[in-house]
Parts: C-alpha cells; structure tokens; sequence
C-alpha cells in the first residue's frame, strides 16, 4: 500500500492534530496514578476459591480503617484472582518521617559525645578549664536525648493505634539513644505485623481463597524510587539536549528534534492519565525507551530532510515518512502483541509495558511526522521569518 505525501499541499495544518494532543495531555497530566513502587503500599493477591465480590471485600476492609483500597477480580489460567491495592496508611508515613528524625538525632548526639571526648582529653591534657564548653556540650546532648524520647512518645502514639492494641518498649540500655531507636524501630515493625494480620483475615472473612500473596513497598522506599525516577528523567533530557545540539549545531533542526521527543512522552503520559495506567517501575523504564525510539525516528527524519539535497525537502520529507512508518508500525505491532499477553495473563508488568509502548509509539507517529517535519520543512523554505513577520504586525 502507497502511503499519501501528507506534505502535498498545505502540509502546515498538520500541526493542529498534535498540538491539540498535547494540550489535552498537559491537562491530564496531573492525573496520571503511581503505582505501589512510587507511593508506596501493599499488593495483595489472592487466588480464591470461587467468585468474590469486589464490593464486600471494599466495605470489610472499610471496616478497619483502610480507606484508600482499589479491589479487582479476574480469571486466569490458574482461576480466579482478587488484587487488592492498599496504598500506605497516614499513620505509616508518619511513624517513617519520625524514625529518619530519629537517625538525624542519633547522628547528631555521636557527634556531640565526639566533641565531649575530646575537649575533655584536651582539658586532661593541656590543664585548659573548659569546664564551660563541656557543660554547654553536654546541655546539647540532653536536649537532643530529651528530643528523642519526645520522638518515641510520638512513634509509640501512631504505632499502637495502627496496631489498634498497647506496645512494649524495649528493656534499658546503656545507650539511651540506642534504646530509643530500638524500642521505637521494634515498636513500628510490630504494628505493620499486626495490621497486615488484620488486613489477611479481614480478607478472610470476605473472600474464600486458598492462597495469598502480599507485596509492601515502604513509604521510605517508595520516596527513594521516585527521587531516582525523576533524577534519571532529568538527566537524561540534558544528555539528549546536549547530544542533538552536537550532532546538528543548528538551532532549529536541534528543537525540532527535541520537540518531537518530548511530545512523544507527553503524549504517552496523558494516555496513561486517560487509561488509568499507573506510573511504575515499568512503565517508567519504557517511557525511556520510548525517548530512545523517537529520538531514532526524529533523527532521521531530520538528517534526510536538512542534511541531504537531493529533490525537495518535501520529497525528502516524504520519503523519510515512509521509511520511519514502516519502522514504527514493526514496532507498535509487537507491543500490541505484549499488550495482548498482558490483559490475557493479568501480569501488570507486561501490560503497562505494553499499553505505554503502543500509546507513546502511536504518539511518536503524530508528533515525528504531523509536528518535527513540519517545524524542520518550515526551517528549509524559510517561513519562520514570515510567521515572525506577520506576529509583529
């Protein structure tokens, strides 16, 4: 099948479809959901015995206090399953944000018993009176040691009512701040036992099921991940800026190029908005693939039409349209193929790979050859000065 040469003619107009795409998608943006690895939670599965009402297992784990749960049932090969998503509950978060406290405090008071280590060699030895400094130094470390009781009152609060029951602390040390991190790190972990125990027979009483399995990503955890995720994203856009600034060293190509890519990712995300797609791990991983692939089509696109001087830059934009076509639709038919598997099977990482893939790479078609050709054909016959021209006026 003969492709069209969608750059006869007012070629121009093509840049209302991705432009509108991508407002649309920068209005969805905010909406795109994390997944458990990124804000953190449990995953429960569980293989049933027979059929489960969504509904019921909603109300009875509303009925411990967990309010943010997303229940889903399905059959696979293995026969029904029920997932049960739990994001992390407030009082875990809090009880996290005050044990890193709790460490900053420890840090704090080692130094502070370094520093009293020393003057005090150094009075013995010198016959200095810094009896003063000591006293302040050691005034210091009391306050921090009287913080960190307050911190495990605190920690102690949250735990027992995560737990719903009274906790222990930890017997006297030597240490105090040792006891304090132990008995409060030892508290914590004895709530979450407790609460994934009441979650696992709540569910019992819901649902009849022969076997489960729980996944937990700890808000901590959860935190350092999407640090990464963002600090990998960004660094990776400089490097590609960077890269295609050297390659071209001609401002508009470069942007034009860039421009596409990021549409492309933009585009991929308001589909993941648009389609409940969660942000994980996985999806994450192929959206940076995806940055890959569009630079691969932009590039060529860009090189055959700027680059080369045979024929027209439309003609050459053409021909590169067809080239690049051909190679994502390859490619976009084994993700659908991935996709299938996906929702066949129920294995989320498959399906988010999968469904990000064919959103972004049906994206990448719209913003290589609708919007990146249309800025490079603008660039070779010299209509930005008219544009620019006719904005002025």
């Amino acid at each position: 099948m003969k492709l069209p040469n969608i750059y006869a003619g007012n070629y121009s107009l093509l840049v209302v479809v991705p432009l509108s795409l991508i407002l649309v998608s920068l209005f969805l943006l905010p909406q795109v959901p994390y997944g458990i690895d990124l804000r953190g939670g449990m995953l429960i599965t569980l293989q049933l015995k027979g059929t489960a009402d969504q509904a019921q297992i909603q109300s009875a784990l509303s009925g411990i206090g967990v309010q943010e749960a997303e229940v889903r049932t399905y059959t696979d090969p293995s026969g029904n399953v029920a997932e049960i998503e739990i994001s992390t509950d407030a009082r875990m978060n809090a009880v996290d944000d005050l044990l890193v406290k709790l460490d900053s405090i420890k840090k704090d008071i080692d130094a502070s018993e370094s520093n009293l280590a020393r003057m005090r060699s150094e009075e013995k030895l010198s016959g200095k009176n810094l009896s003063s400094q000591i006293a302040t130094e050691e005034q210091k470390e009391a306050d921090l040691v009287k913080q960190a009781r307050g911190i495990e009152t605190e920690v102690f609060t949250a735990s027992a009512s995560l737990a719903d029951r009274p906790l222990t602390t930890q017997k006297a040390s030597a240490d105090e701040i040792i006891r304090i991190q132990r008995s409060s790190t030892a508290a914590f972990k004895e709530a979450k036992d407790v609460y994934k125990e009441n979650i696992i027979s709540t569910l019992t009483s819901a649902a009849a099921f022969n076997d489960y399995k729980l996944e937990e990503v700890s808000a901590t955890l959860s935190k350092l991940f999407l640090n990464k995720v963002f600090g990998v994203a960004i660094l990776s856009a400089l490097i590609a800026t960077v890269g295609i600034f050297l390659i071209f060293r001609v401002a508009i190509p470069s942007i034009a190029v860039l421009v596409g890519a990021f549409s492309d990712i933009i585009m991929a995300l308001g589909a993941m908005a648009l389609f409940h797609i969660p942000l994980t791990l996985a999806s994450f991983a192929t959206l940076m693939m995806l940055v890959g692939l569009s630079l691969d089509t932009d590039m060529m696109l860009t090189i055959k039409t700027v680059k080369r001087k045979e024929g027209t830059p439309r003609e050459r934009a053409y021909d590169a349209f067809k080239t690049g076509f051909a190679m994502t639709s390859t490619v976009i038919v084994a993700f659908i193929v991935l996709l299938a598997l996906g929702m066949i099977t129920h294995i989320p990482t498959y399906y988010q790979i999968g469904a990000v893939a064919v959103a972004g790479l049906f994206g990448d078609l719209i913003a290589t050859w609708m919007l990146n050709a249309v800025l490079v054909l603008w660039f070779l016959e010299n209509k930005y000065g008219k544009i620019f021209h006719m904005l002025k006026r």
